[in-house]
Formats: C-alpha cells, structure tokens, sequence
C-alpha cells in the first residue's frame, strides 16, 4: 500500500497544477470539492482481522487511528485486533489542505476455542468438552457440587457417573495432553459414594502396553482416592470403572482428576527460582525480586481476583509469592505511575506441581486510570512444564504487536490468570528490564564486514566493502519519519533512521538488473526489538504504477542491541511476488512494523551466491544402503543395477540439456541452465505397486525451490485420459548434496494413482528461476523389504478401502493391526465373503483392535456416516469384555473428535456372522478425514475373555 503513496503524491501535484491554471475561474467563484471522510469495515468475528474499505470522497491522503495505540497510512488497512471495544478514526485530506474524519466503533470478541480436558479435570472450564465416552450402560453429565462436604467442599462443577448394575460399566476422556508417567505417577481424585466401593483407572491409548490401579473408597461421601502406576509410558485416554466387574448400581461423582509424584509430595519447590542477572539499577523496574530493588505495588492480590489468596513464602532461602487455588490475580501499580517506554523485556517465574497454559497479561490504562477508553493490554501464554520453574521472558515489542499501547507510561496492572483450569503457583522475579544494559541506544561495533568478491558479483547500494551504484535517494518524498543522516559507527560509515515508520530508498536514475544476482543483504541495529520489513519493488522496465510493477517483502523481528544480519535468496523473493525477470530493480521499502523505531543500517547490496567457485559438488552424493535387489528399482545410481530409461532429457525439456560428469569418482547427471526436464521410462513398464518411498539427491551452488513430478501413464500412455502425477516441493540448500525422499503414499495422496504399475515419466522442475542442477541416485525402494502393501481405492459409493481384507492376497493393506497385549491377526480359514477376515482376540487387560486413519479426506462437516461390518462371535465374550467401535473426525494440528459408535450389541452367540451397524455424524470443523476403531476390549477381571472375526467392513456417507 505504501507504493500508492507515491502515486497518491504524483496526483497530488496533478490536482496542484490544475489549480493554477483554473485560477481564473476560482476567482469568479468556483471552488475545490469538500473532503468528505467515511470507511466501512469487515470482522472476522473468529480471529479479530477487520478488513477496512475507504469510501472518502476527494482525498488523496490519509491517517488512521486504531484506537488501540497503532495507526496506519495505508488506503484500505487489514489489521487484527485483541479482543476489546476501540473507536477507530479516519481522518481524510487532499493536497489543497481540506480534510475532514468520520469514527466508528468495533467490538472484538473472539471465542475461545473448545478443547479436550487436560489433566486437571476440574469440570469448570467454560472452554473445554468434558464429555465422557461411556460403554456398558454408563451415563455421564456435568454437574453442581451436590454435597459440599468432606475432602470436596467447595461450589463447582462435578462429573456424575450413573451406572445401571451392569459388569464393568464405565467412562473414559480422550485427553488434550497424554498423561506421561515418566516421573510423576500417581493420579488423585476426589470421588463421592454412599457405600464402600472398589474404583479402576485405566490408562490407554499410550507409548506402551495399557495400564490400570483400583482404589477404595470408604463410602463416606466426598474421599481422596490415589492410584499409584508403575508404567513409565504415556497415555492419551483415561478410563474409569466403578465397581468394575460388581453389578452396584448408582449416582457416583467425580473432581479434581490431577496427576503428581508417586510419594504424594512434589507440590512444593525445593530449589530457589533462578536467580537474575546483574543489571544496572537504571535498566530494571521491579515488581517482587530479591534480586532488585522493588518499586512500590499497590497490592498483589487485587479485590477482582479469584482464588484462596497470595501469601509470602521461602523457599531455599529466597523470597516468593505463593498463589493457591489461583483462577486469576491482579497485581497493581495504582499508587507510582509505571513507564515501560525506557524497557525491552517483561520477566516472571512461576513453579506449578500439575502443568496448565498460564496468561501474563499487563495493562495500561493510558494516564488517565481504568475504564476510560484509552486502556490497552496485551498476553503472552505459557504452557508450564510441571516440577520446574518456568522463566517467561516476552519483549515489550512483541506485547505491544498484541495490543498494549506504542507508548507504555502508564503500566497498572498484572493479571495472572490460569488457564480454564485452578491451580497452585508459586512466583518470583517479576520486573520489567532493558536488555541493552547501561544504555546502549547507539551501536558501539560496526556492522559485519562483508566477504570479499568480485566486482562483478556484487550490486551494491551502500556499503565501505564494495563500490555502491549510484542512488537517487536513501529517503524518497513519500517516507514517514524523522529523516536519514549519515553517522559514524567504528569508522564505518552508517545510515541513520531516526523515529522510523518507513523509508524508500529509489534508484531511478541508474537501472539495477539483478537478474545474475542470487541474494540480497542487509544489516540493521536497533535498540529495541521489533518487526522489519525489507520490500523490493521491480518497475518493469516502464515506470511505477503501469500495471506490472512487482515486489516482495522479507520481514524479520529484529534483536535489539546488536546487528541484525538479513539476507534473503532472489529466488524466494520471486516465490513470494517478485517478477522472474527483475531487470529493473528501482525501490527498496525499509518499513518498521506497527511501531515508530529508530535503525541503523548499513551493507545494503546484492550478490551472487555462486562467485568465485563453489559451483561444483566437491563430493559426490551420499551413498545409498545396501538393498536386496528385490527391494529397489534404480533409475540412476551406481549404488543399484538400472532399470533402462529411454532419456534423461526428454524432446519437450527447457534448458542447456544434460551431461554426464565425475565427482568425486561418481557417475553424476549434469542439468545445465535447467528450467525443467523429463526422465521417460517408456520402453521398460515400471511397476511401483511394492516401492514405498522415491528418492533423489541433488547439488545446486545456489538456492531455489525444486520440483520432482512422478506421472503414471495408467497403462495406454501418455494422454489417455487416466494419466496421474504428483509433486514433491523442496528448497534446496545451497552447496551440499540435498536428499529428497518421499514415500508412494504420500504421492497417492498427493494425487499419484492408488494404483501405480505404469511409472513412466519423472520430470524434474528448478521453480520460477533457470538453475544449474547435479543429479544422482535416482531409484524407488521397499522401506520394509520383501516386498510391500499396496491399499486400493475404496469401492464405488464408499469411503473405506479394503473393508474386506482381500487386498495383496490378506496383507491387511490399509489397516493398522494393533494387538493392544492381545492378538490381531488376517486369517483365511473363515471369511463372510471371500477369503479373508480379521481375528481378535483378547483377555484380561488386553485391548486388541483394528484401525484405518486419515481415509475420505475430502469429506465434509457436519456429514452423517454409517458403519457396517459383519462379525462372527468364535469365542464368548465374557466377563467384562465387549466389542467396542469408535470414529474419529480427524485435524492437522488439533487433536481427533471422537464418536462413541457404541457397542456390538449380541457377544455371546457363537459361530453366527452377524451384522453391526452404527452411525455418527462428522466434527463441523473436520480438515484431515475420518479414522474408524474396532476393539475388543477387556477390563482387569482375571476370566475376562473373548474372540471374534471381523468381515466386509462398509462406512459411508448418509
């Protein structure tokens, strides 16, 4: 936007020009339109972002005011905002000096995502889904404390169980963050009964074998119950029976689910927070430090606050704030005004015995107290490692890109705040500090010097190291600022920013052709640490503002208090807007984001990568494993026999062509001036159906991004209409050999054919730019030997393949077999149809299953599926055993939603294929497909037993 800046400046001498020559008429009464000033806007209610769209009438500048500290110049700014309400101005105004403003305010409120419980399980987080899987008959909801009493007296939530007489009824949580017994190994609950009564807690779904430990509870209501483990693994699902195999029917409840030490200790800090640094007293502003001189704080538990209180404690000698039972806390300032503009740092240290997400939040109330309008704030999360002090260190540069105002004078408050969950900590060292001790506003060291290289390697725009081209201007008319001077750092000659919003730095005069330039450098210090962008703007050969102007932006957050060394490839400013030919380089844009920073720079230039050698892999590429030949199809590589190919430049190729080189002794194919080629194996049909994984190593002296394309013709050649290919992306680094490798299913899923028996093509494409490439080891291998499991496309009008196990002669293709401490195994001796079905069989503790993940990706929100399978009961489930079926909606990063599908109803009939049908309906949110589990699972019962056959197994769409 800021490029239009300078549009906006060459119509504004359009409009002065044509007011002299109108003056005439002026004079009879003609006078210039009126500035009328108006904007509307679009939320994004579920993250802040709110695009504005300017309506003023006759303006050719303006300024916004966000009204929460930051502004802009832009025509149409996009900017997120922290939740809060903010009276956003726009004032409007034209070269003759008219302007008008027009306000509005937006409310920001942006929900809180739902999430699975972590341990704690308090059942009082307004954010997290404490809904319980049950089987057996169980029922589970969320409830008021009914009895406040005994160890659990205080209002809440609880979870109650209701449980209908049936053996091993129960519940489980599939849980945000896997309980890990490495060290802590005991898990507490608060649990009410009216009648002694046997608890079992099982732990699933973990790094090892299940695990479970009952406990009793006396019958007298509200009672501690402590279940001591001894796995040492981690598990992701907690799972509860009351009453285990007994038949008590009843109302139970549970709180207060937490894990600790296996000695019941652990909740106490041994050791002293660490202690902090020496600083100079005028470098550091102390809320509670031993270390530091403390300013006066009003209280640190402030009258809003939520929890049993603060109260002063030692631990090893050293000072500390004990917050117990802690919603949140407010810690004030109110009495000695707080300015934060002379600091870089916030710091606090917190121990907790449990883990949970921990909030800082610091206020501003903006001169004038609280509520008045003006107040800003902003967060920094933690996740707190439990058992260990957490040091949390934020920039003030990063709070304020979060929402707290540009100029901190008035800091009042510090909320600390638990995250959907109580809890206990103990905290230390909270103080604000200036990392750039004892001043240190104006660089003592020069930048870096740069290497040396050939002149003509390098196109320089400022810098003692190289001979510069000639500049218009280090600070074009449309830069925000206070200027640039020319200063001295070390006997290096600098370039100084002052109270910098942006600057353009133009070479109009002298066309800048970087076309034979890989890089682009510079160096920046700053004082403080913030974002910065450096933008580089190609005219096209005609002049700004004809339609193919081109740029692209690398932005960095800047360390304050040292240099700054920024250098980015040509080839990755082109992947992110620059045009491929940029022959008329002619503006650089150096633009601190959303706060006014004063930089020094120095060694702006470019440069070519590759200059003076290193243009030439030195060694050749890794040597491949050794591999049955069973396992490989080699397309080139000394490592393996080759299979023939017809080219390794095809006649639809673009670039110098290919060459066979030595290096270092290896036999190695040369891509000169390469744009893209293609391998063809025509003559030879190559059948990738036992491969599980392509590889290809490849040396460039320059950095781009590469493209290697697999296409299958599908049998009739190239063109018939069932081709297939798929594409794996790498960024090459620079002088060293790059090993691509990447598996078929990968590929499949990226659109190669599930079914890949006629490979015929590889084509091997530089991206954007025209790169010389070395070339070697180019084959498909079998990642597990012997040969290999190729899972077909699902069936015509349904979502899951292989649903029958007949797939590669029963491999079992498609599916996870995991034996869970029973046994899963294909067998081909009973089958509904066909030849073979999937056995099961389980006992005490065991939880054998089947499983297909991540299948109908493209599935939708919101979508009703259906799950059919034939089952044959061989062996009775007895004693707490049960065929369990599960479904999950599956995220890229967030954690799967889980359906109860429920339970196969009839266990005990033997030797009878029966039918199972079951159904759900998909997450809203749904981005990575669904998973399916089958499991046979058993409880603790020593006579628990079962085995069943699963067959013809159907899921689709409803």
């Amino acid at each position: 936007m800021k490029l239009l800046l300078k549009r906006a400046k060459i119509l504004s001498l359009l409009i002065l020009a044509i007011s002299f020559l109108g003056c005439e008429e002026d004079d009879e009464g003609n006078i210039l339109p009126a500035v009328l000033a108006g904007f509307t806007f679009d939320l994004n209610e579920n993250t802040g972002t709110v695009s504005f769209i300017n309506i003023s009438e006759n303006a050719d500048s303006f300024e916004w005011d966000f009204g929460d500290g930051t502004s802009s110049t832009e025509i149409d700014p996009i900017k997120t905002f922290a939740n809060g309400t903010f009276t956003v101005q726009l004032t409007a105004s034209n070269s003759a000096g008219a302007s008008d403003s027009t306000e509005d305010e937006i409310i920001i409120s942006v929900p809180e995502p739902l999430t699975l419980p972590v341990l704690p399980i308090t059942f009082d987080g307004a954010n997290v889904d404490y809904t319980a899987g049950t089987f057996t008959g169980a029922a589970f909801e969320v409830l008021e404390n009914p009895d406040l009493s005994g160890t659990n007296d205080t209002a809440s939530n609880v979870g109650a169980i209701t449980n209908i007489g049936a053996e091993f009824e129960g519940i489980f949580f599939n849980l945000n963050t896997a309980i890990d017994l490495t060290d802590d190994k005991t898990i507490t609950m608060n649990f009410w009964a009216e009648e002694a009564i046997d608890v079992l807690v099982k732990l699933e779904e973990g790094t090892g074998a299940d695990t479970e430990v009952s406990a009793s509870h006396g019958g007298t209501g509200w009672e501690m119950l402590s279940f001591d483990f001894t796995s040492s693994d981690s598990f992701s699902r907690f799972t509860m029976f009351v009453d285990g195999p007994g038949t008590t029917a009843g109302t139970f409840y549970i709180d207060d689910i937490e894990q600790m030490g296996a000695t019941g200790g652990g909740d106490t800090p041994t050791e002293a927070a660490p202690a902090p640094p020496t600083r100079d007293p005028a470098d550091v502003i102390s809320l509670f430090s031993d270390a530091y001189t403390d300013i006066a704080v009003d209280t640190f538990f402030a009258s809003f606050s939520s929890g049993d209180g603060v109260t002063d404690e030692q631990v090893a000698g050293d000072a500390v704030k004990l917050y117990a039972n802690l919603d949140f806390a407010g810690v004030e300032t109110l009495t000695e005004t707080v300015d934060l503009s002379t600091m870089t740092n916030f710091h606090i240290d917190v121990w907790t015995a449990t883990s949970f997400d921990f909030i800082s939040r610091l206020v501003d109330f903006g001169g004038d107290g609280f509520g008045s309008g003006n107040d800003t704030q902003a967060d920094e999360r933690t996740t707190l490692t439990a058992g260990e002090w957490n040091s949390i260190d934020v920039t003030i540069a990063d709070l304020q890109a979060a929402g707290l105002t540009a100029t901190p004078t008035d800091f009042s408050q510090l909320i600390l705040d638990i995250v959907d969950v109580v809890g206990t900590v103990y905290v230390d060292n909270i103080y604000f500090y200036n990392d750039i001790a004892g001043g240190g506003d104006v660089p003592t060291e020069a930048a870096p010097t740069p290497p040396s290289r050939d002149a003509a390697d390098v196109i320089s725009i400022f810098s003692n190291a190289y001979t510069d081209i000639a500049v218009d201007t280090f600070y074009a008319a449309f830069s925000s600022g206070t200027g640039v001077s020319d200063v001295q750092i070390a006997g290096d000659d600098t370039k100084l920013y002052a109270d910098l919003d942006f600057a353009g730095v133009e070479t109009l005069t002298e066309n800048v052709d970087l076309s034979s330039m890989t890089s682009f450098h510079i160096d920046v210090w700053t004082a403080t640490s913030f974002d910065f962008i450096s933008r580089l703007v190609d005219f096209g050969g005609d002049g700004f503002g004809s339609g193919n102007d081109t740029q692209a932006d690398e932005r960095t957050t800047l360390t304050a208090g040292q240099w700054n060394s920024i250098d980015v490839t040509i080839a990755d400013l082109q992947a992110a807007g620059l045009t491929a030919t940029p022959t008329d380089f002619s503006q650089l844009i150096l633009d601190v984001v959303d706060v006014i920073g004063t930089v020094y720079v120095d060694n702006i230039y470019f440069y070519n990568d590759s200059a003076g050698g290193g243009d030439t892999p030195t060694t050749a590429a890794p040597t491949p494993p050794s591999r049955d030949a069973a396992d490989v199809i080699s397309i080139f590589s000394n490592a393996y026999t080759d299979i023939t190919a017809d080219t390794f430049y095809a006649a639809f190729s673009s670039g110098t062509g290919v060459s066979d080189v030595q290096v270092a002794g290896d036999d190695t194919k040369l891509y000169a001036d390469l744009d893209f080629a293609g391998v063809e194996t025509l003559t030879e049909t190559v059948d990738l159906s036992s491969m599980t994984n392509f590889h290809i190593d490849v040396w460039t002296a320059t950095s781009f991004d590469f493209i290697s394309r697999l296409v299958d013709f599908g049998g009739d050649g190239f063109g018939g209409g069932n081709d297939t290919q798929a594409d794996e992306r790498t960024t090459l680094t620079a002088g060293q050999w790059n090993s691509i490798d990447v598996t078929i299913a990968d590929l499949q899923a990226a659109g190669l054919t599930a079914t890949p028996t006629d490979f015929s093509q590889l084509i091997l494409d530089v991206v954007d730019v025209i790169g010389t490439v070395y070339v070697d080891n180019i084959y498909f291998y079998n990642d597990g030997g012997g040969g290999g499991s190729t899972c077909p496309a699902p069936p015509t009008g349904e979502l899951l393949s292989n649903g029958g196990f007949e797939a590669n002669s029963g491999d079992g293709a498609c599916w996870q077999l995991n034996a869970g401490g029973g046994s899963v195994t294909i067998i081909d001796t009973d089958a509904n149809t066909g030849t073979y079905s999937a056995r099961l069989t389980t006992g005490t503790s065991q939880v054998p299953n089947l499983k297909q993940e991540r299948f109908a990706g493209s599935i939708a929100g919101n979508q009703g599926v259906q799950v059919t399978f034939r089952y044959k009961i061989t062996s009775a489930f007895v004693d707490g055993s049960i065929l369990q079926v599960l479904a999950f909606s599956e995220f890229t990063t967030n954690p799967a939603v889980s359906h109860d599908l429920g339970n196969a109803m009839d266990v005990s009939t033997v030797d009878v294929w029966q039918t199972y049908t079951g159904s759900f309906t998909t997450d809203a949110g749904i981005e990575e497909g669904i998973s399916l589990l089958i499991q046979a699972t058993c409880g603790g019962a020593a006579t628990c037993a079962g085995e069943v056959l699963i067959d013809d197994v159907v899921v689709t769409e409803i």
